[in-house]
């Protein structure tokens, strides 16, 4: 328990750092701005393209056409636009080329599908998502752009005004690899309760995000609101290999951990843009995810030790990636009991008083070891709840709900937390005991982003909508 409040205390230090440096930007664009800023990095010499890439397994067609149908809100928005950002998608779905391609036929900027060849085979037999990403890379090194490629996953969204945001931070501030913060508002109310409650946590942990960013190495990275220079991502690629012939599933982390390899620390850095996803609309989507992400870090660590270019950093590099990445996976799986022994403890402590108060009429100071104990989970409980209440804040600026719909959601979330976090680490626990076990393959399937079957979906968020939000927040 007293590891889990340093960590939470880790993590609110995180979240006064990262806001002292406003790790979102609101900062008002216009047209105007964005041809100024746009001149200044030509002038300089510096990137300022955008290649905005969705990669999709295929079967959710619906949600990558609604990050596209934002892309383009945002150039119309912003007319300068045109001239700097182009859409590609990859995905293994032919009929959904032929969708796209037809859609956006006549788009004022190009949107061009490609079709991931079904015997397409790295060199180092790369696997998943990553297989995907360099079969991009391989068109880009035939066609080089001096642009930047903004990853998108196939629900990524970013707001018109994000979007001209990104594009005016980069032409100032050029970055080689930078991330943004990710929130969860999309299709918001097709999720459970618990989900809300567990999906709230990632906002508030993503503040580290920042530094992790601004202070590498990256001891973590998303594979969306990655914005990576074409020339540096030609150069790492994502021909990642596989670690013992299973398939790596955190391509992201494995890829910033390349790249420090490579080009050291000075080629990261913070774009300040905020990114827009939805949640996991099950509970066994998001134990499913969350299994993923412990055991894909584990996955990372082991392959990058086995690199040539390892032993080539500082001891203290080795020494700081070993040590962190295993002390986060440590944490989020000791979440699980620690989780349980104080939901279950509180509960007795409570039932005890409770019979107490009955029975005699009043109620007695508990023993002076349930008083210290009862202290240090109440600090524990209280940091953890307030991050998820400052994460659900950020989760809920986009999905253009009423003030008094917030409201309800922030009181619903806080009584539900303790229960979700028992849910929250449960995947974590799981992948760590399997990897003990010596285990080196999880089976990898996309969290769903679709709540209902596709004969079924409904009408998804348009971008006036997403906009519209964009406005309440």
């Amino acid at each position: 328990m007293v590891l889990l409040i340093l960590t939470y205390l880790y993590f609110w230090w995180m979240v006064i750092k990262a806001s002292a440096h406003k790790h979102v930007s609101r900062e008002k664009v216009t047209n105007r701005t964005l041809t100024a800023s746009l001149a200044h990095a030509k002038r300089k010499g510096n990137t300022h393209r955008f290649l905005i890439q969705i990669t999709t397994k295929g079967g959710a067609l619906s949600v990558v056409q609604r990050g596209i149908d934002n892309v383009l809100a945002g150039v119309a928005r912003y007319p300068v636009l045109q001239k700097v950002v182009w859409v590609e998608i990859i995905t293994e779905d032919a009929d959904e080329v032929a969708a796209l391609q037809t859609r956006y036929r006549n788009a004022v900027i190009p949107v061009t599908p490609y079709l991931l060849p079904t015997d397409y085979r790295t060199p180092k037999d790369t696997r998943l998502k990553a297989r995907a990403l360099e079969y991009m890379v391989e068109q880009h090194r035939a066609t080089p752009t001096d642009s930047y490629v903004v990853h998108y996953d196939e629900e990524s969204v970013f707001t018109p005004d994000n979007l001209a945001r990104l594009v005016h931070r980069l032409s100032r501030h050029p970055v080689g690899i930078s991330e943004g913060m990710i929130s969860y508002g999309l299709d918001w109310n097709e999720t459970t309760l618990l989900n809300k409650a567990m999906e709230s946590n990632r906002p508030f942990g993503c503040h580290e995000c920042y530094s992790v960013m601004t202070s590498p190495p990256p001891m973590h990275l998303h594979g969306s609101n990655l914005v990576v220079r074409q020339d540096l991502e030609n150069q790492i690629g994502w021909d990642i290999g596989n670690l013992d012939g299973s398939a790596l599933i955190a391509e992201d982390l494995v890829f910033g951990l390349a790249a420090y390899l490579k080009f050291g620390k000075n080629v990261f850095g913070w774009h300040h843009t905020e990114m827009i996803e939805q949640p996991p609309f099950t509970l066994k989507a998001a134990y499913k995810q969350r299994e993923r992400w412990v055991f894909g870090a584990m996955q990372a660590l082991a392959h990058i030790r086995q690199q040539p270019d390892w032993m080539r950093l500082s001891r203290k590099d080795r020494w700081h990636i070993n040590v962190i990445i295993r002390l986060r996976v440590l944490t989020y799986a000791l979440g699980f009991p620690v989780s349980l022994l104080a939901l279950g403890s509180n509960v007795v402590i409570l039932l005890i008083l409770a019979a107490e108060a009955i029975r005699e009429g009043t109620i007695t100071v508990v023993a002076p070891e349930l008083t210290v104990y009862g202290i240090i989970t109440t600090i524990g409980l209280v940091l953890w709840m307030a991050g998820t209440q400052l994460g659900l804040f950020y989760n809920l600026r986009y999905t253009g709900m009423s003030r008094l719909q917030k409201l309800r959601d922030h009181v619903l979330v806080l009584v539900v937390t303790p229960f979700a976090g028992v849910i929250d680490t449960a995947g974590p626990l799981v992948a760590v005991l399997k990897w003990l076990a010596g285990i080196r393959e999880v089976a990898w399937k996309p969290t769903p982003k679709l709540a209902v079957e596709p004969k079924q979906q409904p009408k998804r968020v348009a971008a006036a909508e997403v906009a519209a939000g964009e406005k309440a927040a």
